[in-house]
């Protein structure tokens, strides 16, 4: 059955989902840009995930970490996650919409919990952990990595903004520049940091957000991180040509 207008009295929204078959309206202004630059990326780790974890991911569970309205939490029982959270404060006003768009799409397995990052650990457990769009709205950054770390039982995929201002491999700035809230990395000095953990990265990304005009929000690196086997092998200087090679 076509959905095309399930969403329409929804009014403009955050993501857009034609994706699911649904022409729906977007908010204007970045919001479709930074859609384009980081769902392919986002998507292709979910799906590569929910393979490796069997069954075409059918019993795997899975959490989105600062969700907004929850699209990769919907995206991922859209793949075959069995069970879909997103987790999310709500400070923008994305969130309550989450739960009525994913029942009108037939994403029954999807729940929704309006809770501070902060107190990711009361949360449990889950087969895939998606800490996307978020770390950089926070000045704790590597603490809510590494609870994100902690709280995947299998996969975690890593998805935040850094700086284009500067690639100094020690630049940390809190609060980011500009704001009084929040924190920046370049994309040396965060992948420097999530190197050093000595995780199993499989695989490392870095484009541009085409939608944020300064170049202080306008980077984005992404990595899956695999808990299937140990790191050991010290993949920054790899990691760090491959990001350098893509930074103008």
């Amino acid at each position: 059955m076509a959905r095309e207008n399930v969403l329409s009295d929804l009014g403009p929204l955050y993501h857009s989902y034609r994706w699911f078959g649904v022409d729906n309206e977007q908010i204007p202004g970045m919001y479709e840009k930074n859609q384009l630059a980081k769902e392919a990326i986002i998507g292709s780790y979910i799906l590569h995930a929910l393979a490796k974890c069997g069954r075409g991911g059918s019993s795997s569970s899975f959490c989105e970490l600062f969700c907004a309205d929850g699209y990769y939490v919907m995206l991922a029982q859209h793949f075959g996650a069995a069970n879909s959270v997103g987790i999310d404060n709500d400070r923008d006003g994305h969130f309550e919409n989450g739960r009525a768009i994913a029942e009108r799409l037939g994403l029954t397995g999807c729940e929704f919990r309006k809770a501070d990052v902060n107190d990711i650990g009361i949360h449990g457990q889950f087969d895939i952990v998606a800490n996307v769009g978020g770390l950089y709205h926070v000045p704790n950054p590597e603490k809510i990595l590494d609870l994100s770390y902690a709280m995947a039982r299998r996969f975690l995929i890593v998805q935040t903004v850094v700086s284009l201002a500067t690639n100094d491999k020690d630049y940390f700035e809190t609060p980011a520049p500009g704001w009084d809230w929040g924190s920046r990395y370049s994309a040396a000095s965060f992948t420097r940091m999530i190197s050093r953990k000595g995780w199993n990265i499989v695989d490392a990304h870095f484009n541009h957000l085409e939608g944020n005009d300064r170049p202080e929000d306008r980077g984005s690196v992404y990595f899956l991180i695999s808990k299937e086997a140990p790191g050991g092998f010290n993949r920054f200087t790899p990691l760090l040509r491959k990001i350098k090679a893509k930074l103008p």
